[in-house]
C-alpha cells in the first residue's frame, strides 16, 4: 500500500466519523428517508431485531424485522454508538482499498492512477450518506467487491463464499454469482459447489440462532419476493402495485421478479470475453430493476463507472445522465416532503422523480453496453468517425 493509497483510506474513514460526530442527528435523518432506508435495510429496523435477539423474544414474529438472523446476531455483538460508526466507515474504507486493488488489474487498459477509483469512492456523496445512514446495504456492497476481487486474483474459494455471503444478506445479489462465474479462469465447479455449502451452512445458522425457527426465510427473501412491504422508494415497483387491480398483483409480481434476473445471464453470455464490465452490467441491472432499492445501491454501481474509461468515448449520454441523476437526487426528498408531510401534491410527484432515478440508472447501463458492442465492433482501436445506425 503506498502512500496515496494510506490517504484515501484515511481520507474515506475520517469523513465519515466526522459527518457523524459533527452531525448526530443526521444518521436518524436519513435513516427515515425512503432514499437511504427501506424495510429492508433500515437500521432502526436492525436495532429492533437487536433488542428483541437481547431480551430472548421472537425476532420475526412482529413483522418489523426483515433482515437476516447473522446480521441481527453480529449487531447484538456491537452495541456502542461509537464503535458502531466505525465498523460502517471501516468497511467503507474496505470497499474503497478492493477498488484500488481491482484498478491494479487493470492498469494496462486504465489510463489513470490506480487510487482514483477508490478516492472517486471516498469521496462520492450518495455513498457517504449511505454509511453515515447506516444502512445494512453497506454490508451487501462489502461482500460484492470482495467476490468481485477475489474473482479477479483467481481466488476461488473466497470469491465464492462471498457472493454467497452477498446472497445471504441480498436475495437478487445471489444471482451475481452468474457473471462472476465467468470471471472465474478455473474452479468453476469447485465455486458452484462452495456457493451452495456455504448458503445452505449460512442458512442452517440462521435456523438455529432463531431458536431452530425457519419463519425468518418469510420476513425476509419473503417481504422482498412479494413485495409485502408496499412502501414508497425509488423503486419501480410500489407505485404499480398501488395502482393495481387486486386480482392481477400475484401475476405482474411474478413478473417484476423474472424481469429484475432476466438480463443477467444474457450479459453474462454476450460479454464473455469482458466479465468483469459484464458483472458491473448485471450490477447495474439489478441496482435498476430490485423492488427495494436506496441511493446507496445506485452510488456503488456508479463507483464501478471509472473502470470503463477506456471506453468513455464512446459514451452518448454522458451529460444526460449526470443531469438526470442530479434532478432525481435534488427533488426526490422535496417531492416526497410535499406529498407527505405538506400534503399538497400526491404520489405521482414522487414516483415521478423516481421514473427519473430509474431513467438515469438505466441511461447509465445502456450507454456503458453500447460503448462495449462499440468497441468490440471496432476490434480495440476506436473509430469515432464510422457513424453506426442502431435498429
Amino acid at each position: 500500500m503506498n502512500s496515496r493509497e494510506k490517504q484515501v483510506i484515511f481520507g474515506c474513514l475520517t469523513t465519515r466519523l466526522l459527518v457523524s460526530l459533527l452531525f448526530p442527528s443526521l444518521q436518524q435523518q436519513l435513516d427515515k428517508a425512503v432514499e437511504f432506508s427501506t424495510p429492508v435495510t433500515s437500521f432502526r429496523s436492525l436495532q429492533e431485531g437487536v433488542f428483541l435477539l437481547q431480551n430472548d423474544l421472537p425476532v420475526y414474529n412482529g413483522g418489523v424485522v426483515h433482515h437476516l438472523p447473522l446480521l441481527v446476531a453480529l449487531m447484538s455483538v456491537v452495541t456502542k454508538d461509537s464503535l458502531i460508526s466505525l465498523l460502517y466507515a471501516g468497511i467503507d474504507a474496505v470497499i474503497a482499498y478492493q477498488l484500488m486493488l481491482m484498478s491494479k488489474q487493470f492498469s494496462a487498459q486504465l489510463k489513470m492512477p490506480n487510487w482514483i477509483p477508490g478516492a472517486l469512492y471516498a469521496a462520492n456523496p450518495l455513498v457517504l450518506l449511505s454509511c453515515v445512514s447506516r444502512s445494512t446495504v453497506t454490508f451487501t456492497n462489502l461482500a460484492i467487491s470482495t467476490a468481485l476481487l477475489a474473482a479477479l486474483q483467481g481466488n476461488v474459494f473466497l470469491a465464492s463464499v462471498s457472493i454467497a455471503v452477498a446472497g445471504y444478506l441480498s436475495f437478487y445479489a445471489s444471482f451475481l454469482a452468474i457473471p462472476m462465474l465467468f470471471i472465474l479462469k478455473r474452479g468453476r465447479l469447485q465455486s458452484v459447489i462452495t456457493i451452495i455449502i456455504s448458503l445452505s451452512l449460512y442458512l442452517l445458522a440462521s435456523y438455529k440462532i432463531n431458536n431452530e425457527n425457519w419463519n425468518f426465510l418469510r420476513s425476509t427473501y419473503g417481504v422482498v419476493v412479494t413485495f409485502s412491504r408496499l412502501i414508497p422508494n425509488l423503486g419501480l415497483w410500489w407505485y404499480f402495485f398501488i395502482e393495481m387491480f387486486e386480482f392481477f398483483i400475484p401475476f405482474f409480481k411474478a413478473v417484476f421478479n423474472i424481469f429484475a434476473i432476466s438480463f443477467i445471464t444474457p450479459f453474462s453470455i454476450r460479454f464473455y470475453k469482458q466479465p468483469f464490465y459484464a458483472f458491473i452490467l448485471c450490477l447495474g441491472w439489478v441496482t435498476l430493476t430490485k423492488p427495494y432499492p436506496t441511493l446507496g445501491d445506485g452510488g456503488f454501481f456508479l463507483s464501478f463507472v471509472p473502470f470503463f474509461q477506456p471506453l468513455f468515448v464512446y459514451l452518448r449520454y454522458s451529460i444526460i445522465s449526470i443531469l438526470l441523476f442530479i434532478h432525481a437526487i435534488v427533488l426526490a426528498p422535496i417531492f416526497y416532503h410535499l406529498w407527505i408531510d405538506l400534503g399538497s401534491g400526491n404520489s405521482n410527484f414522487f414516483y415521478a422523480i423516481s421514473l427519473v432515478y430509474a431513467l438515469a440508472l438505466a441511461s447509465v447501463v445502456v450507454d456503458l453496453c453500447w460503448s462495449m458492442l462499440r468497441i468490440e465492433y471496432d476490434n480495440g482501436n476506436p473509430k469515432l468517425d464510422v457513424q453506426l445506425t442502431q435498429l
